[in-house]
């Protein structure tokens, strides 16, 4: 007689953030020179669905990802990923874009 298969149902995070707290401060030595940016960035989730760590992936200018950083970590928040009904840790890969509005 054939074991059953284990299937493990998993579903990733979801973003919880205000649509007004989504958008880092641009850093004002980048307004100064009018730079802008596109980071791609690994975000860290804790089970409770806090940024814990946010990496570049690939070059990132250290004022840009500074500031995302910061903020990723201090205001966005997710539903956590899900295992098995249990809230666990995740990553996420994100591109942000730092733009100069008209």
């Amino acid at each position: 007689m054939p074991l059953p298969s284990l299937v493990v149902e998993r579903v990733g995070p979801r973003a919880l953030t205000p649509p007004d707290l989504l958008r880092p401060p641009y850093p004002e030595s980048k307004m100064r020179t009018e730079e802008e940016a596109l980071l791609r960035l690994r975000l860290s989730i804790d089970a409770r669905g806090r940024v814990t760590a946010v990496d570049p992936i690939g070059a990132a200018d250290a004022a840009f990802l500074a500031a995302a950083r910061s903020h990723l970590i201090r205001h966005w928040r997710y539903k956590p990923a899900v295992e098995d009904g249990r809230a666990v840790a995740s990553t996420l890969t994100i591109t942000l874009r730092f733009e100069l509005e008209d």
